[in-house]
């Protein structure tokens, strides 16, 4: 990470830096998460098993990004997430409690904190939006413009699952460009 700010210096000083392996999972259904984490270089996603056992994928993550379960993160309690780094990454981490305790007393870093949860935010309603108003190739193409690498990165399956799409329908969008 840079150098740059305060909140910055914060980050490097407090968060753990981790470098972890393609495959490895952060953070299972069931348990609760009580750690937010942010990529310095690496991919992951976070996916989740529909009552009919498919596997989901809900959000993709790369470089510059803070994630964590959401749903346990904030509300202390079992997530029905996984993340999965889907290549080797620089993770660095941080816990609830010393996030809360960071938030407490250093006004620099509580102005931080609110701005990760206002992208938080703004992901989730675009991404909603996203479902609700666009066909699937205009999600592919808000896909592939909000991520140009990311069919490098990922596997087309977890594409398709991303944009609530068969493998298929992906299959016949792509060779409609």
């Amino acid at each position: 990470m840079k150098q740059a700010n305060e909140g910055e210096k914060i980050i490097q000083t407090v968060f753990i830096r981790e470098e972890l392996p393609k495959g490895h999972i952060l953070f299972r259904q069931g348990e609760i998460c009580n750690t937010m984490y942010y990529i310095e270089q690496g991919f992951a996603r976070i996916y989740y098993f529909s009552e009919s056992g498919r596997e989901i994928t809900a959000e993709f993550f790369h470089e510059n990004s803070f994630f964590t379960a959401k749903d346990s993160f904030f509300f202390h309690k079992p997530t029905i997430y996984y993340c999965e780094l889907t290549e080797d990454c620089v993770i660095y981490s941080i816990s609830n409690s010393e996030l809360d305790s960071l938030i407490d007393n250093n006004h620099e870093f509580a102005k931080f904190g609110i701005r990760v949860i206002l992208i938080f935010a703004k992901e989730m309603t675009e991404y909603i939006t996203n479902l609700k108003f666009q066909t699937a190739e205009e999600r592919y193409n808000t896909l592939i413009t909000n991520n140009p690498t990311i069919l490098q990165r990922v596997s087309l399956g977890h594409i398709a699952s991303y944009l609530g799409i068969t493998q298929e329908t992906l299959s016949r969008i792509r060779t409609g460009k």
